[in-house]
């Protein structure tokens, strides 16, 4: 059987963030040991002196179907970020998910979906918005493919912005709820620039619903006068969970640095990838640099790790296989090494005349990525 022992390395408690020098021992596709001077010997052994040893982080908001126009290849774009599972954010609808099921199980990614409630899904984007209209969801269908292949799905996904709903207003996102209630399954929202402010839309979600694009500034946002919202923080008392995911325009360092001061974090942390921010700087890029950009605005790295590993696996119901590196877990590991230098960080491209910047000094760079005990990628350097 083939192992897999890292040595030396600062290992990350992602179930609360605490950090020990300690090895990590994978025999086949299980960790077998994480403990301080581990004497076994193994087929592979790494010097992870100097670097973070971390549970495989979970995007939790990606879209990697491929036959849609904005789908990238998931193996491509996480594995080289330290990412083994990928939540696909609503690319495929109804009428469009199995289609997806071969592609997914052909990978060695780890992809929970949500569905879209437009049956079409996303494949239409970016030329044509998906139809929301209330009266043309499926909810026979979806509901259909809920009963089929309920243990691969993570729950639904609707987008509200503006440009989508038109003159609908809030009735697509209401008739969505229903749906997700009556197949029994939560709802992640897109909010950025909604169609009446924050306290309606959250008015209408239930608990373990989703708000993603959580820091977004284009119309209503989490903010009141400079500070998180009554309204915001009573959602979350209530059940609501909160997503930062960013792509080119869903997030800003308006919203995130008086939210991120008083201590407003994400429950969930993704990248929003598709072909059009898939390694674009100084935006969405991947999650390794996600996780440099919000440690860069004063989040602690241990907590991001405990959000991007334990309470993404959390979420998906997958936290007693991933998550963590206790032995007898899925040996999905993520090694990364602090890099001391100049990186600019953004919240629109370069190109974007609204872009703000800020300059940080510190990149988490990925070094090396383990699936179910395999080496899936590796730096030359390391």
């Amino acid at each position: 059987m083939d192992t897999l022992l890292i040595r030396n390395g600062t290992v990350v408690n992602a179930e609360d963030g605490t950090m020990v020098q300690a090895d990590i021992l994978a025999e086949g596709s299980r960790i077998r040991k994480a403990e301080p001077g581990i004497c076994d010997r193994a087929v592979s052994e790494i010097d992870a002196t100097g670097c973070y040893v971390t549970p495989g982080l979970v995007d939790h908001h990606t879209h990697i179907y491929p036959m849609a126009s904005i789908g990238i290849s998931g193996e491509a774009a996480c594995f080289g970020s330290g990412v083994t599972t990928a939540v696909d954010a609503g690319s495929t609808g109804c009428g469009t998910y199995e289609r997806y099921r071969p592609w997914i199980r052909a990978s060695k990614l780890a992809v929970c979906p949500y569905i879209h409630v437009s049956t079409g899904g996303l494949s239409s984007l970016p030329e044509a918005m998906e139809d929301v209209d209330p009266h043309h969801m499926d909810a026979e269908g979806i509901r259909e493919l809920f009963r089929r292949y309920g243990n691969e799905l993570a729950g639904l996904k609707i987008r509200i912005s503006r440009n989508i709903v038109g003159d609908l207003g809030m009735d697509p996102l209401k008739r969505a709820v229903e749906i997700a209630e009556l197949t029994g399954v939560p709802l992640m929202v897109h909010i950025t620039d909604p169609p009446a402010p924050i306290e309606e839309v959250l008015s209408v979600l239930r608990p373990g619903d989703i708000v993603t694009h959580m820091y977004q500034n284009t119309g209503p946002t989490i903010l009141d006068r400079g500070a998180v919202s009554d309204a915001v923080k009573a959602a979350r008392e209530k059940g609501i969970l909160f997503e930062a995911a960013d792509a080119r325009a869903h997030f800003s360092f308006e919203v995130a640095e008086p939210a991120i001061g008083e201590g407003f974090y994400p429950d969930f942390l993704g990248t929003d990838i598709t072909r059009l921010s898939m390694h674009l700087r100084p935006t969405a890029f991947n999650l390794a640099m996600q996780l440099s950009k919000y440690s860069c605005l004063g989040i602690p790295f241990g907590t991001l790790i405990h959000i991007a590993a334990w309470k993404n696996a959390v979420n998906l119901g997958l936290s007693d296989q991933i998550g963590s590196l206790r032995p007898g877990k899925q040996a999905d590991i993520a090694v990364f090494r602090p890099c001391r230098r100049r990186n600019v960080f953004g919240d629109r491209p370069f190109s974007n005349k609204d872009a703000e910047f800020r300059e940080g000094d510190l990149i988490y760079e990925p070094v090396l990525t383990v699936k179910a005990g395999e080496m899936v990628w590796r730096s030359v350097t390391f």
